[in-house]
């Protein structure tokens, strides 16, 4: 579960955001700072409800959240918070949340920094882009590390009923074998500009 990460509330240094998103910072601090409230919101919001669910019915109890609470949290999230807001990663459990061009790139730049000693706690990056139709968007990524309670759904030994639910519910799944401190996903956001 991407929302399963330490929380920390450090923004990236300056210099390790593109030039484009230096300049989006300054001129687009309001956009940096919804970005930024949506995402600690979702993140409070999925971990306590996987630690209710993993202390009612352990790492099944989360898998049951994952799939059926998730996404409404989220949708309730971005409508309430005015952007668009989903967890996504480069190894997916579920293909609904794999990342587009633009989050990938910058997940392979988090696991470049994450590589070279980086902090996840502190990694984003956010930018202007234009789409297709000469729309302009502001886009934020925040990176979740793997975390102790991450283990029990995305570790690399499952216990044998939860690997059995993980096949049942996302016979597709690409999100085990992660160790504590890996860089698990990232929270995405997404702000229209008008």
């Amino acid at each position: 579960m991407a929302g399963c990460g330490d929380k920390a509330k450090q923004e990236a240094p300056a210099a390790q955001q593109p030039p484009a998103a230096t300049a989006a910072a300054s001129d687009h601090a309001a956009e940096l700072a919804a970005c930024r409230t949506a995402v600690d919101r979702l993140g409070q919001t999925l971990r306590g409800a996987l630690q209710e669910a993993i202390a009612a019915n352990g790492a099944i109890g989360a898998l049951e959240v994952c799939n059926i609470e998730a996404l409404p949290l989220t949708k309730t999230i971005s409508t309430e918070e005015g952007v668009i807001i989903a967890r996504t990663s480069l190894r997916v459990r579920n293909p609904a949340n794999a990342p587009d061009e633009w989050e990938q790139a910058r997940l392979a730049e988090f696991a470049t920094r994450k590589a070279a000693g980086e902090d996840l706690g502190a990694m984003e990056v956010w930018e202007v882009v234009d789409d297709a139709a000469g729309h302009k968007t502001f886009r934020y990524l925040k990176a979740i590390g793997t975390a102790p309670m991450c283990l029990q759904c995305h570790g690399g030994e499952l216990a044998a009923d939860v690997a059995a639910a993980v096949k049942k519910l996302y016979p597709d799944d690409a999100a085990t074998g992660f160790a504590v401190g890996d860089l698990r996903g990232a929270f995405t956001v997404s702000k229209p500009l008008s």
